[in-house]
Order: structure tokens, then C-alpha cells, then sequence
């Protein structure tokens, strides 16, 4: 009798252990192992293109800024160039801030172009105004993270990473219809043009337009 037991306490040991739920953790297991580790080259690809889309889509606080320049500010109208954003609003004029910086270098001082409609379209403390273009020559700490010029190239690529178009005298970023233009000499900012264009093709054909 005791023998008979133990052929039949062996079983059902042997049984048990191929029960559905103990080949379900037994797969579990293998998944789990065969799952690659994440990669960092990608991860950290991702992060700095998240940067760049980030300040593309607000390169700096225009009415923070403003309120900073209130008395150190001309202002002029036009009608916008043709390569920039346009929004079918009637009624709506092209404005030039032009910003007085500490140092002004030889090709003269910052100047940011908004899209302006509406009652308050002439008026300095309008807020519905859009952002168009920021022209920069010159460094100037309330731009904040938009104060880009002197960065290394090496920088930039740290922060917004290395998938640019390379031209002549510089590099340019973009996404959607918004451009980063990098003017340089020795690898660092010269000066820069933020733009919000009427198209979202861009290539090298644009970019000479634009800065010739």
C-alpha cells in the first residue's frame, strides 16, 4: 500500500507542473527576458526632438518680454513678406518691434514681427497678437532660452540635437511650417531668424530666399 501511494503522490507531483497556469508564468518568464532593454540613442534622440518642437512652437513669453522693453522699443508696419504666415483675418497689419539691446552689433538691433488684428491691433500692450518672426543679432538675457546667440554648435545639438539642413554659413531646424535659422562663424551663433512660414515644405531653396 505504501508503495501504490507513493506511484500515485508522484503523479500527481508531475501532474501539477504542467498545469496551464504554471506554463502561463513559464511564458511569462521567457517574454519578460526576450524584451530588449530601451535604447538610450533613441530615447535621448526623442527628448532632444521634443526640445526643438518645444521652443519652435514658443520661443519665448512676447508679452513677458514686452513688459521687460516698455520704454526701450520703436515700432514700425508693414505688410509681411511672402514667405510668412499670413492668417486670413481681414482687417490686420504686419508689426515691427524693434528692441534696444545693451550692445548693438553692426548689423543692428533685434527686432520681433507679430501678426496684429482686431480694436487693439495699435496698440503696444496688445495680447491677441501672433508671432511671426524674430530677427536677433545681438544677445540679450530676457530673450530667456531664446538667447541663443554665442552658443557653440555643439550646444545646440545638445539641445535640440543634429537633424538639421546645413547651408553655407549655418544650420536651420524646423518643424511644420516653423523655422530655426542659424547664422555661424567658427561654430558659434551669429545671429538667428525664427520664422513662422506660409508653407511647411522646406528646403535649401527656402532658406536662400530668406536669407538673401
Amino acid at each position: 500500500m505504501k508503495i501504490g501511494f507513493l506511484i500515485i503522490l508522484i503523479l500527481v507531483s508531475s501532474s501539477c507542473k504542467d498545469t496551464p497556469e504554471n506554463n502561463s508564468d513559464s511564458t511569462k518568464t521567457d517574454r519578460f527576458e526576450l524584451l530588449p532593454y530601451p535604447d538610450s540613442a533613441e530615447q535621448e534622440k526623442y527628448l532632444k526632438s521634443q526640445n526643438l518642437n518645444s521652443f519652435l512652437e514658443n520661443p519665448i513669453d512676447l508679452q513677458k518680454f514686452k513688459s521687460k522693453k516698455n520704454r526701450n522699443v520703436t515700432t514700425s508696419v508693414n505688410n509681411g513678406l511672402k514667405y510668412q504666415y499670413h492668417p486670413a483675418i481681414s482687417d490686420s497689419i504686419f508689426y515691427g518691434y524693434n528692441f534696444i539691446t545693451d550692445s548693438i552689433g553692426p548689423k543692428g538691433i533685434n527686432e520681433i514681427v507679430v501678426f496684429k488684428y482686431g480694436e487693439n491691433k495699435h496698440r503696444f500692450e496688445d495680447e491677441s497678437e501672433i508671432l511671426i518672426e524674430m530677427r536677433i543679432f545681438n544677445e540679450d538675457s530676457d530673450l530667456g532660452k531664446a538667447n541663443l546667440i554665442g552658443l557653440l554648435k555643439t550646444e545646440l545639438e545638445s539641445e535640440f540635437g543634429n537633424d538639421y539642413l546645413t547651408f553655407d554659413n549655418g544650420i536651420a531646424y524646423s518643424n511644420k511650417n516653423k523655422i530655426l535659422i542659424l547664422q555661424m562663424d567658427s561654430s558659434k551663433v551669429k545671429s538667428y531668424r525664427y520664422i513662422k512660414l506660409n508653407t511647411e515644405k522646406i528646403d535649401i531653396e527656402l532658406i536662400e530666399q530668406i536669407i538673401n
